[in-house]
């Protein structure tokens, strides 16, 4: 797995175009001043968690759980096949979009936009596979790469959006949703060939 790959995979799983429509229908009430808020906090706050994450998950996992990486591979691939499905009949959508209680931009670009919607289970699990399969500077490389993108995505949401549509949007965002499957599986699949080469 090289950058290249690894910085597709990560823009695939985290899909900030397919997420535009719910960053736009969380946010329409705080206004433009409130929602370039909430954007900033949703991209920083991702970013922050899935470098921490990254870096700290495995230690965390191993020492704590007792889990090893086949064990996150298999659980993460089938946790991403579900996430896949579960977003190809607009499951996330309507969850998440319902989600516009009165708090504060920071509040909501935080939680659920920062997390769990651009680094979910998906994206974190993404990320130790990464640095399993091509190093600290891959995935570290791919994390910077997608959220740079994702900030300059949120920068200019509206002509953005204006351009694409929702309909393109949601479109896009069910084609990435079989891409994340595929990859569940290979996910899935290597992890379990890891776990009876060990037997």
């Amino acid at each position: 797995m090289g950058y290249i790959e690894s910085i597709i995979i990560l823009f695939a799983v985290v899909d900030p175009i397919g997420n535009l429509p719910i960053f736009l229908d969380t946010t329409e009430h705080l206004g433009p001043t409130g929602s370039k808020k909430a954007f900033n906090a949703a991209v920083l706050v991702g970013m922050i968690v899935l470098l921490l994450f990254a870096f700290a998950g495995k230690q965390i996992l191993s020492s704590v759980f007792g889990i090893g990486i086949e064990d996150v591979s298999i659980a993460g691939g089938v946790l991403l096949v579900i996430i896949a499905v579960d977003n190809l009949f607009g499951g996330k959508l309507a969850r998440i979009s319902s989600m516009k209680e009165p708090i504060g931009p920071y509040e909501i670009g935080s939680v659920p936009l920062g997390v769990p919607l651009l680094a979910g289970p998906g994206a974190m699990v993404t990320c130790l596979t990464i640095i399993q399969k091509a190093g600290p500077l891959a995935v570290l490389v791919a994390i910077l790469s997608v959220f740079t993108l994702t900030w300059i995505m949120v920068l200019f949401i509206d002509p953005i959006h204006r351009f694409v549509g929702r309909l393109v949007s949601q479109v896009f965002s069910k084609v990435m949703s079989l891409f994340i499957a595929a990859i569940g599986i290979h996910m899935t699949l290597s992890g379990l060939t890891t776990f009876i080469h060990k037997l």
